[in-house]
């Protein structure tokens, strides 16, 4: 389906009325059985079919059920662990990391922060503004950013931000509509992870970690244009 009837389905689904409720229990019986481990969802409607007789849905309806479980935090996976691995650092260029980042100074300002570092160098660009991000924000940010590495690189790593992704259907990114023309006029590649994933993209939120806990925390700024003019000196 095209990107506003998904995002009409989803607005729609979500207030539908439950019709699952019922086999509340029975679907958690059946994760609970294996170990709350990740289940293809038609295998647990094939299993729950096969016990309880024809279901009062499709497919469709109960895979959306499972997510609203799981988002509900009624359904709860087991946390695998994670194996970590040397990689080898990237070519020069490659790649830019970017991520946001928020502080409140000691004289009340609120600052949010826009951070960007290019892989296999010394190159970080950083810049404050005293509203949260817009999309076009975010684009004047990155054409400032380019000025300032001298280039474009390849691939721009980003998570799933509002400001640059709408969302995820069955793995296919919906970007906003200003920031999918401006990675198409780019001819940028993206890399989209998750929040808070150290080896996608571990070094740039160490980036705003330093200009939080080395740089913020011991200045203060009363406005924005203050803290903008001692950025700039740093």
């Amino acid at each position: 389906m095209s990107e506003k009837k998904y995002l009409r389905y989803i607005e729609k689904v979500r207030y539908r009325t439950k019709i699952f409720e019922p086999y509340q229990p029975h679907i958690l019986e059946v994760y609970k059985v294996n170990d709350f481990q990740r289940l293809e969802k038609s295998a647990v409607y094939d299993y729950l079919e096969e016990k309880l007789g024809s279901l009062p849905g499709t497919e469709r309806s109960f895979r959306n059920y499972i997510n609203y479980l799981i988002e509900t935090e009624q359904l709860k996976f087991n946390g695998n662990i994670r194996i970590y691995y040397p990689v080898e650092e990237l070519p020069y260029g490659k790649q830019l990391q970017i991520d946001f980042g928020e502080y409140r100074t000691r004289k009340g300002l609120k600052l949010y922060i826009f951070a960007a570092v290019l892989s296999a160098s010394r190159y970080k660009y950083c810049a404050l503004q005293d509203r949260p991000f817009t999309t076009l924000d975010l684009i004047n940010h990155l054409l400032d950013c380019f000025e300032y590495i001298g280039g474009i690189p390849r691939e721009l790593v980003i998570d799933q931000d509002r400001v640059m992704v709408v969302s995820e259907n069955l793995g296919d990114i919906i970007y906003t509509r200003d920031f999918k023309q401006f990675i198409e006029e780019m001819d940028l590649k993206m890399y989209v992870c998750r929040k808070n994933d150290p080896e996608s993209k571990g070094k740039i939120e160490n980036v705003i970690k330093f200009l939080k806990r080395n740089f913020l925390r011991i200045r203060d700024f009363g406005n924005i244009e203050e803290a903008k003019e001692r950025l700039s000196r740093c």
